[in-house]
């Protein structure tokens, strides 16, 4: 049955095809602008999902890279100021060591290497001071202020003063000299009466107690001033010193005998610089030398971790952490079974969000400091040498000085570095980098602050010492520097990788949202041609009316 077209129907036909073909027309347009094929999620909701992805993982990859090279300009300038400016000192240094060492030179001579010797080490609290983008990088995680300040210690070569009983039974080599005051001279310290005995024999030994008398010389032993032995006044059962303002204060006498440091009487007819015989005896005389070094003022990564007790607990129970812990572990004591031989307990390592919990055997003769309570957690456990009570809590928490960079997924760099491991100097209160005998050569600070003594007081068989000890503190910091200079090539390679790594991203979001030119030129042609198509027809169809044909 035959259908009668309408004026209406023609109408609204026309207009029809005129806005469908004009919006295809339109569209497409737009895509030529912007040379994108999707410009709205409804354009292709799929690919929409692909652009984002796609964009977010060039966002992240940008991030990394950003990361990656901020790491590499902490690197960069640690590595040089390691490998090239104090390898550099330290040359000089031995330079100056070696012209100290021979007999051709005399104490004038030594004095003027000192002031040599005084600036050197001046540069090297410079070095290890140095500041890449305003953050310190040898003071650990305090990168917001100077990894080294300048600061007095104590260098004797009398065996019976390089090593200490603290209170607790433990022996510390060298003893925890404190010095307070400022001086700009090597002050040398000599021993004329121990023991409330006079003398005047050479040799003569007896203990250091109060009223015990001295003498000391800030120009070399040009000039001599006398002093007397003093209970300390801010550390109890110490001794202190005063040689001229500066304050020497000697650690309490030996918890395992009750006795304090033995000196040797000076012969005063004796310089401060003769007398030491070449086994390393002092046979002139205790002499104690105060001179400068430098003082770590950042933090550290040593072991073991610190351990801290919340709620209710046994009360003196102790607890000993072991392992390598990077982050807080939180522990809880939840229940004991019916029987009595397991605790249940649980852990957290991100500050008690989550908990995971696991169980423990509890030794069936009690638990003691012979027999503790092991609690594994993640990089280690800890043992209790007492049952704790239930609902307490522990915290492990490890000491951090690490300062991470994310360079990849996942992938994190540590970029500061902590001094004390590196240059040496004083921390807690005692020289780092000591070995178990109590040698401080890996020390750099405390090798050139002894030098200065030894110029400044003309002791040659000193600077003959200073000699190996600078090449080996120089090993330390050439490791250093390689470990460094390692973590560079690590970097770099990251970079390169992130670099392809964003253009494959940036290939997928092309392929995903770009258009195709020639593909869209050729579209718009043909939809420009059906679109004047479109309207030349449709004019052509509304011009005719049965009129025309009356």
């Amino acid at each position: 049955m035959p259908i009668r077209v309408t004026q209406h129907m023609m109408y609204h036909n026309m207009v029809n095809q005129m806005q469908s073909t004009l919006s295809a027309y339109t569209e497409s347009n737009e895509q030529a602008s912007t040379q994108k094929r999707i410009n709205r999620p409804s354009d292709d909701p799929v690919g929409m999902y692909r652009v984002l992805t796609s964009r977010n993982a060039i966002a992240s990859t940008e991030q990394y890279e950003e990361n990656a090279n901020t790491a590499l300009g902490w690197l960069q300038l640690a590595d040089n100021t390691l490998s090239t400016q104090v390898t550099t000192v330290i040359t000089q240094l031995k330079e100056l060591a070696e012209q100290a060492a021979t007999g051709t030179y005399d104490a004038v001579n030594r004095q003027q290497m000192a002031y040599q010797a005084r600036e050197l080490f001046g540069s090297l609290l410079n070095l290890a001071n140095t500041e890449f983008d305003g953050s310190h990088l040898f003071g650990g995680h305090v990168y917001d202020q100077p990894a080294f300040e300048m600061g007095l210690a104590v260098t004797t070569w009398d065996p019976e003063w390089q090593s200490a009983v603290d209170s607790a039974g433990n022996t510390q080599s060298p003893p925890p000299y404190v010095v307070t005051g400022a001086t700009d001279k090597s002050i040398v310290i000599q021993f004329t009466e121990v023991g409330n005995t006079p003398t005047s024999t050479p040799g003569d030994t007896g203990e250091v107690v109060a009223g015990s008398t001295f003498r000391w010389s800030d120009d070399g032993g040009e000039t001599w001033h006398d002093g007397t032995v003093t209970n300390s006044t801010t550390a109890s059962g110490s001794l202190s010193l005063d040689a001229g303002g500066v304050i020497l204060t000697l650690p309490p006498k030996d918890a395992s005998t009750g006795t304090g440091f033995t000196a040797q009487v000076a012969d005063l007819d004796l310089g401060p610089g003769a007398g030491h015989g070449a086994d390393g005896e002092n046979t002139n005389g205790t002499l104690l030398y105060i001179r400068p070094t430098a003082i770590y003022m950042g933090d550290d990564n040593d072991p073991p971790p610190d351990v801290t007790f919340m709620g209710n607990t046994v009360s003196g129970i102790t607890a000993t952490p072991q392992g390598t812990f990077s982050r807080d572990v939180l522990l809880r004591m939840d229940s004991v079974n019916a029987a009595g031989d397991e605790l249940t307990y649980s852990y957290s390592t991100d500050n008690g969000s989550t908990w995971i919990q696991a169980t423990t055997a509890i030794p069936s003769g009690g638990v003691s400091a012979a027999d503790p309570l092991r609690l594994t957690v993640p990089g280690g456990y800890l043992d209790l040498d007492a049952m704790p009570s239930m609902g307490a809590q522990i915290k492990i928490h490890p000491h951090r000085a690490d300062l991470d960079y994310e360079i990849m997924k996942d992938t994190f760099l540590t970029v500061n570095n902590v001094g004390k491991d590196i240059f040496g100097g004083y921390y807690n209160g005692a020289p780092a980098l000591v070995s178990e005998d109590g040698d401080i050569s890996k020390n750099l600070f405390e090798v050139v602050g002894n030098f200065i003594a030894y110029l400044e007081n003309n002791n040659q068989e000193g600077c003959q010492r200073t000699l190996p000890a600078l090449t080996e503190a120089e090993n330390v910091i050439l490791t250093a520097a390689a470990r460094i200079g390692g973590k560079e090539n690590r970097v770099e390679t990251a970079l390169n990788l992130l670099s392809f790594q964003k253009i494959d991203q940036q290939e997928q979001l092309s392929n995903a949202e770009d258009i195709d030119l020639t593909e869209l030129l050729v579209k718009l042609t043909q939809q420009q041609m059906a679109y004047s198509t479109v309207l030349k027809s449709s004019s052509m169809i509304m011009q005719l009316s049965l009129v025309n044909y009356v």
